[in-house]
């Protein structure tokens, strides 16, 4: 039969066609029209969307009221939450394998790092590169072989990384518990130091050899341009490691102030080798006061040697604020409306260092940098003697270096609208420095408040605060002592006629002294204790004072005399009481924690009155006694304390104040 073309079943099976895989994924679970329900039996399956009737249509019947957005509004908020939250991943590192993914640098691997170098600067994905990541004898090694082959500066950046983390990986591979140290200073440092030795390179050879002066105008030796490259290059790649937060940024930044600070005056190549360096950070500089500080100093001390250098007519260093005050507004505030004037010498100055190519960088890049303080950071400007410069001789602001303000320096582009505009905003900040710099000098204090008794007891008071806040009481020496507080509070004594005439300064030392020991704004028990140390030792003085006036009686009136000392009242009994009356803290609040703690400083102050003969008990009790604030207290409570007569606005007298003085009296007895 297969002769005459028919085929047998089996010859017909094996050739009918294939039609695909079975429609038949036990594995999905998702396929739910294989599934032999009794609803798919009788009807077929009826394909029903997720979301039926959400993908179009009007949602004018759907109820959303704010309940309902919420909740959505809360789990969308709680999704994200936890989508970016890292995983704790302390307990379970990924383990770097030194063996598989790095080699360490041999003399005998030269021709594999030209060849991994090169395809590090070239298109080769990091991917690749990763698998064997090389690691050289010292760290700073690869800086220059980054700058060599002039690899990107993303690339550069990851070959840190990747350094980083084998030495990481082999620190904890040492010594489990060891501190994790920093790894942004460790390569600040390294990166810094690197940076150091090529600049002092370059600074050998513009120096040039010792008695020929500068080389400058000679052929620039091999290993200078090496210098130099190297500098360019990780100049660049600091800069983008410091964007990226792999450096330390206020050591870096230091560092910088630091190079700047020690460039000579006359290598003038070295500094505009770092004036672009400079001006680059200049919006991380201003953020902060004490660096600003600094730096406007330096630029201070440049500009006025320029000056100085370039004409010997130049008038002299002014003292504070008087380069910016009115005697001289042609230099100071700049009018295009003003007449014609004739140049001054500064403005001659300026006039032949835009003309010469070698100092014209100096002078516009110095005075941007000045400028740019001036409009962020004006108190750094301003005359402080709490942020003099360590390193100046001259206390007060930068600006006193200057021979003229910032507002008259010379700016790119001349003199257009944007420039004038800009000069206007300096000028006005500078008014401000004046203003500042002016209260700082006399402590905020306005000058018919100076030239009275009350200025000056304001005067003492502060001054008093500052001695206070400055004292370091952990540490006793010969320039940290109590003694050395006392005389900087109390100075020389003067004379007294009688215990009575006490010093209006003094009686408002005393005051602040109480409210310093009492206050929540500070901080230590020790305060007590030092507060009572002062009165005790300025009672002493009093009392010192009051019998050497006695030298003159004899021997029995002398003897009446001390007696009659010892029994009288101390001296600061009475502005003691006062402060207790006035200006004690009272507990109005149980649960206010200041309160509480106010409260405490108050009685362990006393105490310590108390303790050293400075507050008399018994004759504060006498003293509550005669003014009658114990006679609406029961005899089963203990006497009182007037410490809130004057708080009647707030609380009635017969019954909140005899409380209050009450709980103030029950803790002074009980001590």
């Amino acid at each position: 039969m297969a002769a005459f073309g028919f085929l047998s079943y089996e010859q017909r099976s094996l050739k009918r066609p294939r039609l695909g895989p079975p429609d038949v994924y036990p594995q999905d679970p998702k396929q739910k029209e294989d599934e032999l329900t009794a609803v798919n039996v009788k009807q077929g399956f009826n394909n029903q969307p997720a979301f039926s009737g959400d993908e179009h249509g009007s949602a004018r019947n759907i109820v959303i009221n704010p309940a309902k957005i919420g909740a959505y509004f809360s789990s969308i908020l709680a999704e994200k939450l936890k989508l970016n939250t890292f995983q704790d991943t302390g307990k379970k590192k990924p383990q770097v394998n030194a063996k598989d993914n790095y080699w360490l640098v041999t003399a005998r691997s030269q021709s594999a790092i030209h060849i991994w170098f090169t395809d590090l600067a070239g298109n080769k994905p990091l991917t690749v590169l990763a698998k064997k990541v090389p690691i050289l004898s010292k760290k700073e090694e690869a800086f220059a072989y980054l700058a060599k082959y002039s690899v990107p500066m993303l690339r550069g950046a990851w070959l840190i990384k990747m350094t980083c983390a084998y030495y990481a990986a082999i620190s904890e591979a040492k010594i489990k518990k060891r501190q994790a140290t920093d790894p942004n200073l460790e390569w600040t440092q390294i990166l810094t130091r690197y940076l150091r030795e090529q600049l002092v390179k370059i600074a050998e050879h513009y120096h040039g050899p010792a008695g020929q002066g500068p080389a400058s105008t000679t052929t620039v030796p091999p290993e200078v341009e090496q210098a130099i490259k190297q500098w360019e290059y990780n100049e660049k790649l600091a800069f983008y490691m410091f964007q990226d937060g792999m450096l330390e940024r206020h050591e870096y930044l230091t560092w910088i102030l630091d190079v700047l600070e020690k460039v000579r005056p006359a290598d003038d190549e070295l500094l505009k080798l770092l004036l672009p360096l400079m001006l680059q950070y200049s919006e991380e500089f201003v953020q902060s006061a004490y660096l600003s500080r600094r730096l406007a100093y330096f630029c201070a001390r440049r500009l006025s040697v320029l000056l100085s250098e370039n004409s010997a007519n130049l008038v002299p260093a002014h003292s504070p604020h008087v380069i910016i005050g009115p005697n001289n507004v042609p230099l100071a505030a700049p009018s295009p409306a003003a007449p014609a004037v004739v140049m001054s010498p500064v403005q001659s100055a300026f006039s032949d260092f835009h003309s010469c190519p070698q100092h014209r960088p100096l002078v516009y890049g110095l005075s941007c940098m000045l400028q740019t303080i001036t409009l962020c950071c004006p108190s750094a400007l301003v005359w402080n003697y709490s942020m003099n410069d360590s390193k100046s001789s001259n206390p007060g602001s930068p600006l006193d270096l200057l021979q003229v303000a910032p507002s008259c320096l010379p700016m790119p582009g001349g003199n257009s609208a944007f420039n004038q505009q800009v000069r206007a905003k300096i000028y006005e900040v500078e008014q401000q420095i004046k203003q500042r710099g002016r209260a700082v000098e006399v402590r905020w204090s306005f000058d018919k408040c100076q030239e009275s008794t009350a200025g000056f007891t304001i005067s003492k008071v502060l001054h008093t605060l500052e001695v206070l806040d400055r004292h370091c009481f952990d540490r006793s020496d010969s320039s940290n002592s109590l003694d050395s507080l006392y005389h900087k509070i109390f100075g020389t004594s003067q004379s007294k006629d009688s215990q009575e005439q006490i010093a209006p300064n003094d009686e408002a030392v005393v005051t602040l002294l109480c409210e310093w020991a009492v206050s929540c704004k500070r901080c230590g028990k020790h305060r007590a204790m030092a507060v009572a140390k002062l009165l005790e030792k300025r009672q002493a003085e009093f009392e010192a004072e009051r019998c050497g006036e006695s030298e003159v009686l004899d021997e029995k009136e002398s003897i009446s005399s001390v007696s009659l000392t010892g029994s009288s009242l101390p001296v600061f009994q009475n502005i003691l009481l006062r402060f207790l009356d006035t200006q004690a803290p009272v507990l109005t609040d149980l649960n206010n924690e200041n309160e509480k703690a106010e409260f405490v400083n108050l009685v362990l102050l006393f105490c310590e009155f108390i303790r050293h003969d400075v507050f008399s008990h018994d004759a504060y009790m006498c003293t509550l006694i005669s003014r009658g604030d114990l006679t609406s207290v029961t005899t089963s409570a203990r006497p009182r304390s007037p410490v809130a007569d004057n708080s009647e606005e707030q609380y009635t007298k017969e019954h909140d104040d005899n409380l209050h003085g009450v709980k103030l009296e029950v803790k002074l007895h009980s001590l």
